[in-house]
């Protein structure tokens, strides 16, 4: 159940609790296997650090973003990014996939992009229904399936052959968005609400600034904005204020160096912009409810200790290893 303090209720995957992601999570199942259970529908909600795809080769329904509704027909292609709250409701017997990214999965694979195109791929809530005769839905189709296959076999470089359909999927996605762009000013495509264009805006700054601790103002003023309108949208489509936004930014780099680097905690911390590495403690503990050393302890004894493929239920695969937490 979501927690009940929230006033936008949080998951993991819709209708499971919410937790952390693994860094490297990626989940993906049929629409159907889970919104069977849901009577087609998904109320709205947000994930923290995950961000989703979908690909709707049969069927159609309705997303709801930002107090708008959008509409869709197969073949469609839909993307969430992380902290947006959202809804849906399919039409009995859609069809197609969900692909779920955790942030720091995302951002790996973005990392290695040498364009911009790709890194906004996912920036941007959009349900854009497709050309059956378009190269494009043969190229997604493609990539899915690859990802599917990959996701339930276990062979050598899964985790690199996942995150290299993946590229192929945001770089296919970008392309469409460009058309899309360029045919905007006939009528084609969704309109983006000021909000979520503001929220792109932001994200992108973020992942430039965080290290240097800026002030929500600050921010602000860089994207010509007042603080309080800032907020106000950050609230609006993610239930959370700007500076929660940039504070799950600094902890996913946090959980990051805690996990693939031996670094102390003194270095993590200035690395992240912390000149005391008593603050970087009790700013880590506070909102991860474990210490940095407690949470590195804790990952390396769930390494040491991992259960079979599958996760809990089978719901969800690390791709870079053999279990992955719901």
């Amino acid at each position: 159940m979501p927690q009940t303090a929230e006033p936008i209720p949080r998951y993991w995957l819709y209708g499971e609790p919410p937790a952390v992601p693994e860094l490297r999570f990626v989940h993906i199942e049929s629409i159907p296997d889970r919104m069977r259970l849901h009577n087609w529908e998904v109320r709205p909600h947000r994930h923290d650090g995950l961000s989703h795809a979908l690909l709707v080769s049969g069927g159609g329904g309705r997303l709801t973003v930002d107090a708008a509704d959008w509409w869709f027909r197969a073949p469609a292609l839909i993307a969430v990014p992380a902290q947006v709250v959202h809804g849906f409701r399919f039409d009995p017997g859609t069809d197609g996939h969900v692909l779920t990214m955790s942030e720091g999965f995302l951002s790996g694979v973005l990392a290695a992009a040498h364009e911009e195109d790709p890194r906004d791929a996912l920036a941007l809530p959009f349900a854009h229904d497709l050309d059956r005769a378009a190269p494009e839905l043969a190229a997604l189709e493609r990539a899915f399936a690859d990802i599917v296959a990959e996701f339930r076999a276990h062979h050598v470089g899964r985790a690199s052959a996942i995150a290299a359909h993946v590229t192929l999927l945001l770089v296919t996605a970008a392309r469409l968005l460009a058309a899309r762009r360029i045919a905007a000013a006939g009528g084609a495509g969704q309109g983006r609400s000021p909000d979520l264009r503001l929220l792109a805006r932001l994200h992108h700054l973020i992942e430039e600034r965080f290290r240097e601790h800026w002030p929500i103002e600050r921010y602000a003023g860089a994207l010509g904005v007042s603080a309080g309108r800032l907020n106000a949208a950050c609230r609006r489509v993610t239930g959370r204020s700007t500076l929660q936004l940039v504070h799950a930014r600094v902890m996913l780099e946090a959980r990051r160096s805690l996990i693939y680097t031996s670094h102390g905690m003194a270095e993590i911390g200035y690395a992240l912009g912390f000149e005391d590495p008593a603050y970087f403690s009790r700013f880590f503990t506070r909102r991860d409810g474990r210490s940095p050393q407690g949470f590195r302890r804790m990952h390396a004894a769930a390494d040491s200790h991992a259960a079979p493929p599958g996760g809990r239920g089978g719901n969800g695969l690390d791709p870079e290893g053999p279990s992955s937490p719901k």
